[in-house]
């Protein structure tokens, strides 16, 4: 990514790339054990994307960075199982992650163990980008992440999130660049044909109730594929069994969720899905209700909690539009006025149907409640006489329209405005946001391969290394040193390991 020639990035396909490992050395044996790939376009368009753990077939360590425990991991599929949905996730796009080589490496390594040799797919490491653009002192992806958008990552070392927040973050840099940026690197190509099985395990990440409820922030956690493969059958029914146990007290908490998501995971669910079965659990729920032919006030209650914990409120919005309708009815700017009309002449009917639209309760007999009596002038009603007698206000309903408009504009004004807020509330929006745009760290110009070597790689070089196609030997991530941006290695099978494999991906 540079500012000199190249093609326009914002129509270029990315797939972002995230692992997560049992430790940082594939060269010591460990393994991948949970991968996700956000496929976008440079203008921040995402098109698709893929998540899934991984059985690490080796004893799962790294659990204090990744979370990732034997409970999830069971079930999970091999890498084996997922090569032939990674490389097509992977293909034709420029593969992107921060700190490429340390990506690569494993991919190496694990797409290397089923016999696959060497593919040239075009990469791009973020890190090197960052550094060489932007004058920082600190360029992991947590700072770098919060620089650029003003918020923190939420959900780290979960795969999909990572890879959510480097998409962003990519975006973010094409698009808002003090310098337009061009592509300079390998045309995209496709991938090598590898056997397909679909099978996933997907995690979601940030589990919290937040505004929108557990099971909304669940959903939103795991990965938006399109098409989504079908979820597995037994475990889908696990997870309606506990869903309906949950919804039974009209409530999820902490711990039911936490159990919810883990199934979910092991029924396979992506966002589509798993808000495919919250819809029928409440398309299901109104049919009992609407059986009778009446759905009761506690019936609609308990389909609204139920509506609010699945995150699908849209399956019964016709119902809540007409119960939100009555309640701000009643809840009006004219709440605890009790109007009394004489006679049905359209002006009085007009003035008090107003009157009820705005929350004030249509009266028929004269009370001590009751603030006005609405009649056409020379009206002779003794409801006319005992509201006269009783000091109770009479009026044209002419006069009705002034004062009720001039008790919805008192209701609508509030207590203490005193008229002064919208201007106060305008200033405040003009203040300055605190800290510095990231473009301030732009460097006058970007680095050079020579300077980048220097700057970087050079003071982390203890050793000669042996010179690797188009890649800069650099220390495992999380250790320091250089980042290459160059190309990511993935394979084409020979004839007998694709046969080999595909012994193991039955159709």
């Amino acid at each position: 990514m540079t500012r000199g020639p190249g093609v326009d990035p914002r129509k270029m396909l990315f797939a972002v790339l995230d692992l997560e490992t049992t430790g940082l050395e594939s060269s010591r044996g460990h393994r991948v054990c949970e991968v996700a790939v956000v496929r976008m376009r440079g203008d921040g368009t995402v098109v698709d994307e893929y998540a899934t753990l991984v059985d690490p077939r080796r004893p799962l360590t790294g659990e204090e960075f990744h979370g990732i425990t034997p409970e999830w991991a069971t079930g999970a599929p091999a890498f084996a199982e997922i090569a032939g949905d990674l490389a097509t996730f992977l293909s034709d796009a420029v593969v992107v992650s921060h700190n490429l080589p340390f990506e690569e490496n494993f991919l190496e390594a694990e797409f290397g163990a089923l016999g696959m040799r060497p593919w040239g797919l075009p990469g791009l490491c973020t890190l090197q980008v960052f550094r060489t653009h932007l004058d920082r002192y600190a360029y992991r992806q947590p700072q770098l992440y919060q620089l650029m958008t003003g918020e923190w990552m939420r959900g780290r070392h979960h795969a999909l999130a990572d890879a959510r927040h480097l998409a962003r973050m990519l975006s973010v840099l094409i698009d808002e660049s003090p310098q337009p940026l061009s592509w300079a690197g390998p045309v995209p190509v496709p991938a090598p044909p590898v056997t397909r099985t679909g099978r996933i395990a997907p995690r979601t990440f940030d589990l919290r109730k937040g505004q929108e409820g557990w099971l909304a922030n669940l959903a939103s956690g795991l990965p938006d594929m399109n098409p989504s493969p079908r979820p597995d059958p037994q475990g889908a029914a696990a997870y309606r069994s506990m869903l309906g146990h949950a919804l039974s007290d009209g409530r999820i908490v902490g711990e039911e969720a936490q159990r919810l998501a883990l199934l979910a995971t092991r029924a396979a669910f992506t966002q589509s899905t798993i808000r495919g079965v919250h819809e029928q659990v409440l398309v299901e729920a109104r049919s009992r209700a609407e059986a009778d032919g009446v759905i009761t006030s506690t019936e609609l209650r308990e389909l609204e909690r139920a509506a609010r914990n699945l995150g699908v409120g849209h399956v019964i919005q016709d119902l809540l539009y007409v119960t939100e309708q009555e309640k701000a009815r009643r809840n009006g700017p004219l709440k605890g006025w009790r109007v009394v009309p004489v006679g049905e002449s359209a002006p009085v009917n007009a003035v008090v149907d107003h009157a009820a639209s705005n929350g004030a309760v249509v009266g028929v007999n004269i009370t001590k409640t009751v603030r006005l009596v609405i009649a056409e002038p020379g009206t002779d009603d003794p409801k006319i006489h005992r509201a006269r007698a009783a000091g109770i206000g009479v009026v044209t309903p002419a006069e009705a329209w002034d004062l009720l408009k001039a008790g919805i504009e008192k209701a609508e004004r509030g207590l203490f405005d005193d008229g002064t807020g919208a201007v106060a509330a305008a200033q405040a929006d003009r203040t300055d946001t605190e800290g510095e745009p990231w473009q301030s760290f732009w460097r006058p110009r970007e680095l050079s391969d020579a300077e980048y070597h220097a700057r970087f790689v050079a003071p982390h070089e203890h050793r000669p290394a042996p010179v690797r196609a188009a890649a800069v030997p650099v220390p495992a991530k999380g250790r320091g040193g250089g980042c290459a941006g160059a190309v990511l290695l993935l394979a084409s099978l020979g004839a007998t390991a694709a046969a080999a494999v595909t012994a193991v991906w039955p159709l």
